[in-house]
């Protein structure tokens, strides 16, 4: 099935749920770095979570006892085997979504990583059922204890997450603000050393209302659009600044220059012999304006640093850059 790259301004509601679903499921790419890859397919987690229970079940009540009434449990229409061992080898909840926790999962997906909500769920019923899903996800977390690092906990930390920006009130996990904004973890950590993003950070996380002011400059973030009907046509993106302007230099390939391309902490400017290293990005971008042929230090697609020459200007929104 081909489906239609993941832009958040021309996507429907329809389109968004169509690329959880077909797309994320298998795995998902952000648009800046190939390498960092999401793998959604919270499948085995969740056969796992199952499956320890029912171990305690049987060390309980005794595994002969039990083993036919955790067997019939197992309701859906591809469940094969005569024991619960059996059918989870060969069960997959992702592809037969017929269990609550299964469309738990999923709800919880198509709404924290693309803002959309299930088809089903009415217009006017769209905000009660926000903020239930909310409070089931809380609920799942604290009883089902899954694992922190794992698929089904970034998921809901993601749900979670959108639901404190939406509402605006609460805070954003840094791991979920990076897959919101198709960054890397570490980088979300420079900002926020750097303070030049404008994320307000609580502990380990940042607060909602920031974090939501920080992600407007985020191509790769999909807004969330539930609040609105699903056959409202996507609004194309408003060609207007409405943030400080700032000129920076771009290379031949199309890339420019920006905050995240420091190297311990220093910008590299200036030709091959002549390089002078900056501490901040104002000072390194100053120093470029003022050159002739503006030349910079920026890794390529093997990760090998190498300098780069300004062919061309472009002007982008402070906040935007101080995001990259």
């Amino acid at each position: 099935m081909n489906m239609p790259a993941p832009t958040p301004e021309t996507m429907t509601a329809e389109q968004r749920r169509e690329t959880w679903f077909h797309r994320e499921l298998a795995g998902y790419f952000s648009a800046d770095n190939i390498d960092y890859r999401q793998n959604w397919d919270y499948g085995p987690e969740l056969l796992e979570l199952l499956a320890s229970r029912f171990r305690v079940i049987e060390m309980i009540l005794g595994a002969e006892d039990v083993a036919p009434h955790l067997f019939a449990m197992l309701h859906g229409p591809d469940v094969e085997g005569e024991t619960w061992r059996e059918a989870f080898e060969t069960y997959d909840p992702v592809l037969t979504p017929h269990w609550t926790g299964t469309k738990l999962i999923d709800n919880a997906g198509i709404y924290g990583l693309y803002g959309v909500l299930p088809a089903e769920v009415q217009f006017d019923a769209r905000k009660p059922w926000v903020d239930t899903l909310a409070q089931q996800l809380d609920q799942f977390r604290q009883i089902a204890n899954p694992e922190p690092q794992g698929v089904i906990a970034r998921i809901i930390n993601l749900a979670l997450s959108r639901h404190a920006m939406d509402t605006g009130a609460g805070e954003v996990d840094l791991q979920s603000l990076a897959l919101f904004g198709g960054v890397t973890e570490g980088r979300i950590r420079n900002i926020l050393s750097s303070g030049d993003g404008g994320l307000e950070k609580v502990g380990q996380r940042v607060t909602a209302v920031s974090a939501a002011l920080w992600l407007k400059g985020r191509k790769e973030f999909f807004a969330s659009i539930w609040q609105q009907p699903d056959e409202a046509a996507p609004e194309a993106p408003n060609p207007d600044f409405s943030d400080e302007v700032v000129f920076v230099p771009v290379a031949a390939d199309g890339s420019h220059f920006h905050p995240g391309l420091a190297r311990g902490g220093k910008f590299m400017i200036g030709a091959k012999g002549e390089e002078v290293s900056y501490p901040s990005f104002n000072e390194a971008l100053s120093a470029l304006q003022k050159m002739a042929t503006p030349r910079w230090r920026r890794p390529n697609e093997a990760g090998n640093w190498g300098i780069v020459s300004g062919r061309d200007w472009k002007r982008i929104e402070r906040r935007q850059l101080m995001s990259m």
